[in-house]
């Protein structure tokens, strides 16, 4: 049973180590992604 819950706890940790560069990366994208496009909004305002 203490294997089982060590593997357990070991699979979350990986999982938790995939998951959160991924929203990360995510994150950048889509701020980036608003930047340039309120950068081209302005512009074309102007």
């Amino acid at each position: 049973m203490e294997e089982l819950k060590a593997y357990l706890n070991l699979t979350r940790c990986r999982q938790d180590n995939l998951l959160y560069p991924l929203l990360f990366r995510e994150y950048i994208y889509a701020l980036s992604h608003a930047h340039v496009f309120n950068s081209t909004r302005l512009f074309l305002l102007e």
